[in-house]
């Protein structure tokens, strides 16, 4: 379960223990938090900045120290030193994670985020047409990069909170991971097989729900109203290919032999001109992008 505990999620709310970092994220682009249940994780540039765990009545913060690899190590307050102690050292935080990002090349989870950023709070949130639930999404059949919901932005629709479409997004920048054990076949396969068990999908639609409301309430998703529940549609499967190189010939063969995907709708998204909003008419079924697309795909 994603959802916060109520002290968890007060304590994050205005007057509470850590709304200053709440309200960090709130003031700055570049990042992002999401909920992890009994922790929290503050991403920046598609790394994870900073893990805030509740144990007990207290948090304790969390800074992975690989990432002073690629160059100068600040001291790091005590984990329990509290969230003022831990805002004040957030642009050296920052600027180890750029050297390390650079030096190692990791773009795929930055762009992701990017995408999280401009349908969920961006200046352009409202009237995209999907809104990101939760990345990085860890389950029993493998792990998912985006869970989201399809709310589209038309006035008579975006007043009705029930029966939205549940999506899950998979994305992958550049060439490099088309195949493998993160490829496409293997994801699309993972998805079907997850959602094959009807008990884990509609705990996930319950939890995705009260998460979608939670980062809502915390002012990290630009939405008039609250989530009330997910239709019974089958779900969308969005692949998501960031900087494709057209010339390029592997994912034009992985797209002529895509395994069977019974239980979700499999769609291609595509930019409106240049962004990474997401809006129904770049949403295009399997079938209608390969043909819409084609020189895209491959140019040979």
């Amino acid at each position: 379960m994603r959802k916060l505990n109520d002290i968890f999620w007060n304590d994050l709310k205005e007057g509470g223990r850590l709304f200053p970092l709440t309200d960090a994220v709130r003031c700055d682009s570049s990042l992002c938090l999401e909920l992890r249940g009994n922790y929290v994780n503050v991403y920046y540039r598609g790394g994870n900045l900073m893990k805030v765990t509740q144990t007990g009545n207290e948090y304790k913060f969390f800074f992975d120290e690989n990432y002073f690899e690629a160059g100068e190590r600040i001291m790091l307050p005590d984990p329990r030193a509290g969230v003022d102690a831990w805002l004040k050292i957030l642009p050296g935080l920052k600027h180890a994670m750029d050297r390390w990002i650079g030096k190692y090349k990791k773009d795929e989870r930055e762009f992701q985020q990017m995408l999280l950023r401009d349908n969920n709070f961006g200046s352009v949130a409202r009237s995209t047409d999907y809104y990101i639930c939760d990345i990085e999404y860890q389950s029993e059949c493998g792990r998912f990069d985006l869970i989201a919901v399809h709310w589209p932005s038309k006035p008579a629709t975006r007043k009705q909170s029930n029966d939205r479409r549940l999506v899950f997004i998979e994305m992958k920048y550049g060439d490099g991971a088309l195949e493998g054990s993160a490829g496409l076949h293997k994801h699309i396969r993972d998805v079907n097989s997850y959602l094959f068990d009807r008990t884990k999908v509609d705990n996930l639609k319950q939890d995705m729900v009260e998460v979608f409301n939670q980062k809502r309430d915390l002012g990290l998703i630009d939405c008039e109203k609250d989530l009330s529940r997910f239709s019974n549609e089958s779900p969308i499967l969005l692949l998501v290919f960031a900087n494709h190189d057209p010339e390029k010939s592997k994912l034009c063969e992985l797209l002529r032999l895509l395994p069977e995907s019974p239980h979700a709708e499999l769609c291609v998204a595509t930019a409106s001109f240049m962004g990474y909003g997401l809006y129904e008419q770049g949403v295009h079924k399997i079938d209608e992008a390969w043909h819409r697309f084609a020189d895209c795909v491959y140019s040979s």
